[in-house]
């Protein structure tokens, strides 16, 4: 006879008694502490609710038990409670106050009152009324409600039942004066778990102990009986496991005798057809059972049943306990096996209408022979494919449908989203080899657009522009299809440099990947989007795309994801172009294995923007420089490297890596040819090499061309108004400077002011002549900070000092400042001396060198 911890409890009297365990409690460490905080407060009532056998009676006898300096009066509620308790609890309370005189009419409202005054001087006191769901008398129950409410300062209440009593409890709730304790509270943590399992002589191991664990989810009554099965059979762990998941008949025999007896006939069939998915709502429960859902669930919640409910996309989902859920499927298809199929048709039915494919898959599969599977697959496989479960589907098909052309292309998506190049080259070949099924499991426009999808994934992956070029195929009509098509097609437009239309392409997926929720689609399409932006120059476009994928990946993506760490490094290298501060964003690139190219050329930009200032010379130089090395080796014509070989050019000549950084430029112009953007780093070589003319002679013809990107464009000026000054060419510098500055203001580029060598410095220099570019040079010179030999000038001096570019008189800036014209006098022949200059022009001028200005 399989007994719940109440009932295994020595029986006490019917109302007085702290009750006799026969077992050795295992301490619930939680409930201890909120009830030790409880009893430490004023007037305080706990409330203790769980079903039957999660230990309620157990943790009250051993936390009271614990409680030596403190009275304990205990009550217990038996079946069929009429009148008489408020009595009881007066006479147990205070034995020896007479409450009203004999013939006297006393409700339980005057007698709660009568005893709220008796209990003013009394110790202090815990009263615990157990099995409190029990109490159905109205009049009772009011007065129970009225003690509660006016409990002396020095009584505790302790309630415990199965569910809430009928009260008010909401009004001690907000007075500040109610705990409450529930079954997560009370549920046995894993070692508490092994403590119990201990008592009984059964020791496991941690694989044994988490499936016991994860079987009674910490039930007191349910760890306990499994507990005495396994310990029957101790030769045979593995079997006695598997036995209890059936579940056995001891845990069979508790759930019908604890919970299930009392039920109603349609409450049991709820309970029944709710159980078939693993968790449910209440919509799909009123498309199971009907209208009179609402009704049952809202009777179980009350009663405590044992559902668990999380809220998840606006919905409120409940899932029953694991062991309950395993006898009810097994009642199920014991007593209604011709209605099993039907419930698991509706279920998954269900499940595609609300586009949750996933776990629709799990009842498509339990019908014999799977007869939905295949229309499920075509209309649904590529949706579980863009939400990250396509390999689970793939793993359902092994025996059905296998050798499809769909199938197969599935299975090359599902590479090709997971970024592995070798398997998704694998399965589109595979493909191509021509269909083994005379009966086309998806329509011939379908498998074309997949086909087409899936190749340009392919192609990005390998970074191979020359094969980037895959139309966009005509509408499907299947929504999914179209926005897969879209993002994969756009993005390899993107990545072969045809910007526009790429742009185009993965703006159409990102409408409907927000509008269907497929949240990994909508990042990897914002990614994309900002990957164009920066291509055509548009940082501070790219910018705010790239953020915007971050904010999306945050709300769908985990944390640590791949296309997440894309976004956020695409963020702070177009922070990094326009001066702007941000922490360098980490992305592990593996050199030893293949890497998607866009993977591999967001490596190198966070290489890049870790290693701007680096402590280590060489480390710093193979950090930057191999992974961009090896992306020219295996993606030599992907969009866009041209002028990351610029990039890290400067930071390599910085580092005073001459040899390194010829050797990058020539292998680039190997593998690239003589691009834009590589015939400034030629010239950037040329200006390190102290070749002026030479960088005149080789941007010269290039600053002709049209439509340079304008990093491009800026950093070309730049180059040659360095180049000019050193010649002595004057009006060359001015227009060199103006254009660069003009070709910078839109998109307010900072970097290549402050990569080109000695630009920044001409830029101080000259700046007075660019009055209409003022705000970009003032960025520039604000984030060249102060030169490390720059004077230390006091405070006062430097507040003077910048008031000199104003044009203000000595007199003026001294009303200004609320001083003597002396005083400023006085400290202008300071900064004068400091900056070893003899006038005011000259040292704004100085000022704006050592970035004081």
């Amino acid at each position: 006879m399989v007994m719940s911890s109440r009932s295994m409890l020595a029986a006490p009297a019917v109302y007085t008694g702290i009750p006799e365990l026969s077992f050795a409690p295992v301490r619930c460490g939680p409930a201890y502490a909120r009830l030790d905080r409880a009893q430490a407060a004023a007037g305080q009532t706990v409330l203790l609710c769980g079903p039957v056998g999660t230990g309620k009676t157990v943790v009250l006898v051993d936390w009271v038990r614990r409680r030596r300096s403190t009275r304990v009066v205990w009550l217990t509620v038996p079946e069929g409670t009429g009148s008489g308790l408020l009595r009881e609890i007066a006479r147990t309370l205070v034995p020896t106050t007479a409450f009203a005189s004999p013939g006297t009419v006393c409700t339980p409202m005057d007698r709660a009152a009568d005893l709220v005054a008796a209990l003013a001087d009394v110790s202090p006191t815990v009263l615990v009324l157990d099995d409190a769901h029990l109490l159905t008398d109205p009049m009772e129950l009011a007065g129970l409600e009225y003690l509660l409410a006016h409990l002396p300062a020095q009584v505790t209440a302790l309630i415990a039942g199965r569910f809430d009593p009928p009260l008010r409890w909401h009004t001690l709730d907000l007075a500040g004066r109610l705990t409450r304790i529930g079954a997560p509270e009370l549920a046995l943590s894993p070692d508490r778990v092994a403590q119990l399992l201990a008592q009984h002589d059964c020791l496991l191991d941690d694989a044994e102990l988490a499936v016991v664990q994860n079987l009674t989810r910490g039930w007191a009554a349910l760890v306990r009986i499994a507990a005495i099965c396994l310990s029957a059979r101790e030769s045979d762990r593995t079997t006695a496991l598997a036995a209890l998941a059936r579940p056995a008949h001891a845990v069979a025999d508790f759930l019908v005798a604890e919970l299930l007896t009392t039920l109603s006939e349609s409450t049991l069939e709820f309970l029944l057809a709710t159980a078939v998915p693993t968790r449910f709502c209440l919509p799909m429960a009123e498309d199971l059972v009907g209208d009179d859902a609402a009704r049952i669930l809202d009777e179980l919640l009350r009663a405590n049943f044992p559902l668990h409910t999380v809220a998840d996309a606006g919905e409120l989902w409940h899932t029953y306990h694991p062991l309950l859920r395993a006898y009810l499927l097994a009642e199920a298809a014991h007593t209604r096996p011709d209605r099993l199929s039907d419930c698991h048709r509706r279920v998954a039915a269900w499940f595609t209408a609300a586009a949750m494919p996933a776990p629709a898959l799990d009842h498509v599969l339990v019908e014999p022979g799977a007869p939905g599977l295949e229309p499920f697959i075509r209309d649904w496989g590529l949706r579980m494919v863009l939400e990250g479960t396509g390999q689970t589907l793939l793993s359902a098909v092994e025996n059905h449908c296998e050798y499809d052309t769909f199938v197969r292309l599935l299975r090359a998506a599902v590479a090709v989203e997971s970024g592995d190049i070798a398997a998704a080259e694998v399965y589109l070949e595979a493909a191509h080899v021509g269909p083994d099924s005379a009966t086309p499991l998806a329509p011939a426009a379908r498998i074309v657009a997949l086909d087409r999808a899936v190749s340009a994934g392919v192609a990005v992956l390998v970074g191979d522009s020359s094969s980037m070029r895959w139309p966009l195929p005509p509408a499907t009509g299947h929504p999914d299809l179209d926005c897969y098509a879209a993002l994969q097609c756009g993005t390899a437009d993107i990545y072969a440099g045809e910007i526009d239309s790429g742009t185009t392409a993965v703006r159409h997926a990102i409408v409907h990947a927000e509008q269907a929720g497929l949240g990994r689609v909508a990042v990897r399409a914002r990614t994309a989007a900002a990957v164009a932006a920066g291509m055509a120059g548009r940082i501070g476009e790219l910018r705010a795309l790239a953020d915007a994928a971050i904010d999306c990946a945050r709300r769908y993506e985990p944390a640590g994801s791949t296309d997440a760490a894309q976004a956020r490094v695409l963020a702070a290298f177009g922070a990094y172009q326009q001066g702007v501060d941000i922490d360098a964003p980490v992305l592990p690139v593996d050199d030893e294995t293949m890497v998607p190219a866009p993977v591999r050329r967001a490596g190198v930009m966070a290489a890049l923007l870790t290693h701007t200032d680096p402590a280590d010379r060489i480390a710093a130089v193979l950090a930057v420089s191999k992974p961009l090395h090896r992306l020219l080796d295996e993606s030599p014509t992907l969009h866009g490297t041209g002028e990351l070989v610029t990039d890290v050019l400067w930071l390599l000549l910085r580092l005073q890596a001459r040899a390194d950084a010829q050797h990058l430029v020539d292998h680039a112009t190997r593998v690239l040819g003589p691009t834009p953007d590589l015939t400034v780093a030629e010239a950037g070589l040329a200006l390190h090499a102290h070749r002026p003319a030479a960088v005149l002679s080789v941007l010269e013809p290039l600053l002709t061309t049209p439509n340079l990107a304008p990093r491009t464009l800026v950093t070309a000026w730049l180059l040659v108004a360095v180049a000019a000054d050193h010649l002595d060419r004057p009006r060359k510098v001015d227009h060199a400077c103006e254009q660069a500055l003009a070709s910078a203001a839109p998109e307010q580029l900072i970097r290549p002011f402050l990569d080109v060598p000695q630009a920044a410095e001409l830029l101080d220099r000259l700046g007075p002549r660019f009055a209409r570019h003022a705000t970009l040079v003032d960025r520039i010179r604000a984030h060249r900070g102060t030169t490390a030999n720059a004077p230390q000038l006091t405070d006062t001096e430097l507040v003077v000092l910048r008031q000199l570019p104003s044009g203000m008189t000595a007199a003026n800036i001294a009303a200004e400042l609320g001083v003597s014209v002396n005083t400023v006098k006085t400290h202008l022949r300071g900064i004068y001396h400091k900056l070893s200059v003899n006038a005011r022009g000259e040292a704004i001028a100085q000022a704006r060198t050592l970035g004081l200005l």
